[in-house]
């Protein structure tokens, strides 16, 4: 049976495997969008030359239908993502108490990801849920319209033209494509929030009070999270957090949850929640 540490581990690594095949997902649409656009930017690029009157009414309505048919699925895929999180979830609770008595807080985990993300487990959009509302924004569609006509009203050039529209969906090695920045700021890590919140929801129930900061180190770790990485914290030592300078500065006046947002924006590490008998055992050898 896998320990407890294994399973953390397999499930940082999951996390951070599945939020990489969302992006790549997203690039495959954002290429998607570009190839079936480009007859009508070369076509718009040729009348600008000519000096004739030209439309981006079809760029839009194709960026849109693509946007719209493609999307949900990497929603989907996300949904389906977040639940294999869940099930190392309950795999790692289970390792310190009866799996029995785990598959009731199992099923609410299931829910809260439901929930979360607004689908159902058939894969369906739930109306008013989360990606309902992400697909009915107009902000996607708002941001490539402006964009897009920023680059059209600036270029004469078609190579240029056909180059700068390239980059601003698809992107290049200094930024993301239209689509990827878009979920980032909508979603960014919910994965990791998702798994934040449900192994919460286990703590919450059977009352414990002990984590361990985990998550390991890596070379952009932040002071913060170096300082804190593998050591043993209480609900109430990890409130105390939201006091300190860095944090301050990160969050300015917004809310901070220490153990939903544990090191700030992006930050990678987890809560490992554990029992008062397992925290008193790690503690004693640490000393």
């Amino acid at each position: 049976m896998p320990t407890r540490s294994k399973i953390s581990a397999k499930k940082s690594a999951l996390i951070l495997k599945e939020e990489d095949n969302i992006i790549r997902k997203l690039s495959i649409i954002q290429g998607n969008i570009y190839d079936s656009i480009l007859p009508d930017i070369l076509e718009i690029a040729n009348k600008k030359k000519l000096g004739r009157p030209y439309s981006l009414n079809t760029i839009f309505t194709k960026f849109k239908k693509v946007y719209t048919s493609q999307f949900p699925d990497v929603m989907r895929y996300t949904f389906e993502a977040s639940l294999k999180v869940t099930d190392l979830n309950q795999a790692y609770f289970g390792t310190m108490v009866p799996p029995s008595s785990l598959k009731e807080i199992a099923e609410k985990t299931k829910q809260a990801v439901s929930n979360r993300l607004g689908i159902t487990n058939s894969g369906k959009i739930i109306k008013n849920g989360f990606t309902d509302k992400v697909l009915g924004s107009k902000k996607a569609q708002n941001d490539f319209v402006k964009a897009v006509n920023k680059i059209v009203a600036g270029n004469a050039d078609v190579n240029k033209l056909q180059n700068d529209i390239k980059e601003l969906i698809i992107g290049n090695k200094e930024q993301s494509g239209s689509l990827e920045r878009y979920y980032r700021t909508t979603s960014q890590d919910i994965i990791m929030h998702i798994d934040r919140n449900n192994s919460l929801i286990y703590a919450d129930e059977l009352d414990l009070d002990h984590f361990i900061y985990g998550g390991g180190l890596i070379n952009t770790s932040r002071s913060f999270c170096i300082d804190k990485n593998r050591k043993i914290f209480t609900r109430s030592q990890a409130d105390k957090w939201k006091d300190s300078a860095f944090i301050k500065k990160m969050y300015g006046g917004n809310p901070y949850d220490p153990i939903k947002d544990m090191g700030g924006y992006g930050c990678r590490h987890t809560a490992d929640w554990i029992t008062a008998d397992v925290a008193k055992i790690l503690l004693s050898r640490r000393k």
